[in-house]
């Protein structure tokens, strides 16, 4: 019987892996999955749920709208997995599933007129060095919601999971010139959201 994500399937906290997640590549994992060992796609999710749900939330703003959107990628993948012609590439091909997640969500979000973030912030004239960094990064963070999916990708992609130009490239199918003018563009976007105050 195929397990589902009501199953537990995809409940990465139920399965603890430890060092043979470790030592397993995806490929193997893979592997297993396909020759029944449905179990094995734990190692892939405690292997890069992290990396999607952060990813999924800078596009977002919302952590609960993040993990579901990861949930749902993670289900789509573990259902197309004999998809998956190179199961070296596992983490680019997961993340494709991913960004299609997300830019669905996002289509629909802004159907629906919904607003991504809470307006809350830290109350003015705080001098708190705590409070005050918090009130920075909560404006930044507002600041990427109302970039363009594709700056606000780019724009997460290198400096928040410190990806290379490279790697950027084969993820988003894009060419490192162009995503060199979207990092460009993003940045330029991003420092007039926050009325001039980026360096």
């Amino acid at each position: 019987m195929t397990p589902t994500a009501d199953a537990g399937l995809l409940r990465p906290q139920d399965v603890a892996y430890g060092a043979m997640s470790d030592s397993v590549t995806d490929a193997e994992a893979i592997g297993r999955v396909r020759a029944g060992d449905t179990e094995a796609f734990g190692i892939l999710m405690d292997r890069y749920g992290g990396q999607c749900t952060a990813y999924a939330k800078y596009m977002t703003g919302s952590l609960d709208e993040a993990a579901d959107i990861v949930q749902e990628a993670l289900v789509r993948a573990y259902r197309s997995l004999n998809r998956c012609n190179d199961p070296d590439r596992f983490k680019g091909w997961l993340f494709r599933i991913l960004r299609n997640q997300c830019r669905t969500h996002l289509a629909r979000r802004r159907r629906r007129q919904h607003q991504p973030l809470s307006d809350e912030l830290p109350a003015p004239g705080t001098s708190d060095a705590a409070t005050d960094a918090e009130e920075v990064r909560r404006k930044v963070h507002e600041a990427l919601q109302r970039l363009s999916v594709e700056h606000r990708e780019a724009l997460v992609l290198k400096y928040v999971h410190d990806m290379s130009l490279p790697d950027m490239a084969e993820l988003l199918g894009a060419s490192i010139s162009a995503l060199k003018m979207r990092l460009q563009r993003g940045r330029l976007a991003l420092r007039e959201k926050l009325g001039g105050v980026m360096p």
